[in-house]
């Protein structure tokens, strides 16, 4: 499934010669585009000419331009331009008389990541492909419709997975839909002939996960002595993530760290959840992360942080070590 109204246009045969997708859920869209584009190979009876681009490589009415001229070889094209929203309004007038007159063989697609629906339905041009079905929007899953999400794509594997499997996965990963989709495909392969995806298998795969580590080094932060910490960090570096990364990794928790200690008490966790953009099982890790800390210690660690990037960026010597000599301060406090 990649959007309902593009699967209803696909099931109809009404495909419509333009479309913008927009939203921030970027990895549906890709899938959509693919779902597309796997479509008219078959409606066509070959693959079309698939051409990509960003819009600050090219004009849109060049863009518009090269879908009117149809490809020396195969019977159709598919284009697709990448954030239209960064066109000022007067450039995006080209799309009028393209949409009037809009050229055969060609299907063109427009992705907006940052457009908001409000923008969207306010907008002269935009709202018209909204209202002729042509505006497509991909949110990002909230915490509880990620489950069934898990364990559908579950089922396009070819396994079920189990509402607790699929919670754990949550867990570990976030609520990135590519990271998911990719860390599920990992459980699938791990699960080889078994048909069910049940906790203990993520368990086993969140030894190797990049989020599950990052946890483990904050988890180890809260440890008097440094040995939990400079392992935590030499397996990170082990499974290939560059210094720069786990700086940047390691910053971000700790600022989601003081985010829930400055948070009102008492706060209701949807309020948190809506506020750090984080499912409420991650949301609910850092909270027993966040108990270990004073809110003047996590700032310090920041500020600790900030000193080391500026090493890294500025300095030659072993990224490594400059990471190893914050984490020996950055104890529990």
């Amino acid at each position: 499934m990649s959007h309902p109204i593009l699967e209803r246009h696909l099931e109809s045969r009404s495909l419509k010669p333009l479309y913008l997708f927009y939203g921030e859920e970027e990895f549906l869209m890709d899938r959509a585009v693919k779902r597309l584009e796997t479509f008219l190979a078959g409606d066509l009876g070959e693959a079309p000419l698939r051409i990509v681009q960003e819009s600050q490589e090219i004009d849109l009415e060049d863009f518009l331009a090269q879908a009117r001229m149809p490809p020396l070889w195969g019977s159709g094209q598919l284009l697709v331009l990448r954030r239209v929203e960064a066109y000022p309004a007067k450039a995006l007038q080209a799309l009028l008389p393209y949409l009037a007159h809009p050229a055969r063989r060609s299907w063109l697609v427009l992705t907006a990541p940052s457009l908001k629906a409000k923008e969207v339905e306010k907008h002269p041009i935009f709202s018209r492909l909204l209202k002729e079905h042509a505006a497509l929007a991909f949110w990002r899953r909230r915490e509880e419709e990620l489950y069934p999400w898990l364990m559908q794509e579950a089922k396009r594997l070819g396994k079920s997975l189990t509402p607790a499997a699929a919670r754990r996965l949550v867990e570990v990963v976030g609520d990135n839909l590519a990271e998911l989709s990719q860390e599920l495909e990992k459980v699938a392969l791990l699960a080889g002939e078994e048909n069910t995806l049940a906790p203990h298998l993520v368990e086993q795969l969140a030894s190797h996960s990049r989020s599950y580590n990052i946890f483990a080094l904050v988890d180890a932060l809260g440890e008097a002595q440094p040995h939990k910490r400079l392992t935590a960090l030499a397996h990170l570096l082990e499974m290939g993530e560059p210094p720069p990364l786990i700086l940047s990794m390691l910053a971000r928790q700790v600022r989601l760290l003081i985010h829930l200690k400055e948070a009102t008490p008492g706060s209701p966790p949807e309020t948190l959840t809506g506020k750090l953009k984080l499912p409420g099982g991650v949301l609910k890790r850092l909270a027993q992360q966040a108990r270990a800390f004073r809110l003047s210690a996590l700032r310090a660690h920041l500020l600790l942080l900030q000193r080391v990037d500026y090493q890294l960026k500025t300095s030659a010597a072993n990224p490594r070590l400059w990471l190893e000599w914050a984490l020996l301060q950055m104890g529990p406090g």
